[in-house]
């Protein structure tokens, strides 16, 4: 095969990942986005289905390299490889371009199905990392995957709680005063295997607590 079909083939390929990354919305309200329409229609009324307000796919995956960076310096933690830990951040989810998102809280069956449709889409020689990444079983694959849980939590956090609440309670089904157990089920775990990211993580929870409890 030439250079040229092959570059066609990628040219092909990156037009296709590019779009179905942009196009698949996750559960999470992208607060800036939220902001910006509020500020240009003053009469925006906040609707958890609304596409406009949604996170997109893409925009996880790019604030994730962001988030990992940012707290690597303080894990304190040589065994984490940095490198493969943003690889694993930019393929974890790609399986969702298949099966679209399902809200980590209630995750089931849908999981084989997710990572059937990540192996058929990425290439062989990232399977190890995808699948050790999803296994949780390196030290690096534990940080990337409290990374990848984490970062919503601080969108919630950078959101208004009038925002949060309703859309926890749409996307869950859990009632106000139960959110915050539901996501210390969930997220929590994900935190102990690091002293920092737990000590974080329960700041992290004081102050969205606190804001949710206000709202």
């Amino acid at each position: 095969m030439s250079r040229r079909v092959e570059a066609g083939q990628l040219l092909e390929r990156l037009e296709f990942l590019l779009e179905r990354y942009s196009r698949e919305r996750r559960s999470t309200t992208q607060p800036y986005h939220l902001a910006e329409l509020q500020k240009q229609f003053g009469d925006y009324a906040y609707n958890p289905d609304d596409a406009v307000v949604r996170e997109p796919l893409l925009e996880h995956v790019g604030s994730l390299p962001v988030v990992a960076t940012t707290f690597y310096p303080y894990i304190d933690d040589a065994n984490v490889d940095l490198g493969r830990t943003l690889v694993m951040l930019a393929v974890h989810d790609i399986g969702e371009l298949e099966v679209g998102d399902v809200n980590t809280f209630v995750k089931g069956a849908d999981v084989a199905a997710e990572h059937a449709a990540a192996l058929k889409l990425l290439d062989p020689m990232y399977h190890d990392m995808y699948l050790d990444a999803e296994k949780k079983g390196s030290v690096t694959a534990k940080f990337a995957k409290s990374i990848d849980k984490i970062t919503p939590d601080l969108f919630d956090l950078f959101t208004p709680a009038e925002v949060t609440i309703p859309r926890l309670k749409h996307f869950t089904g859990v009632e106000p005063e139960n959110i915050m157990d539901l996501l210390l089920k969930h997220k929590r775990p994900y935190m102990l295997w690091n002293p920092f990211m737990t000590e974080f993580h329960e700041l992290l929870y004081e102050r969205l607590a606190d804001k949710l409890a206000r709202g």
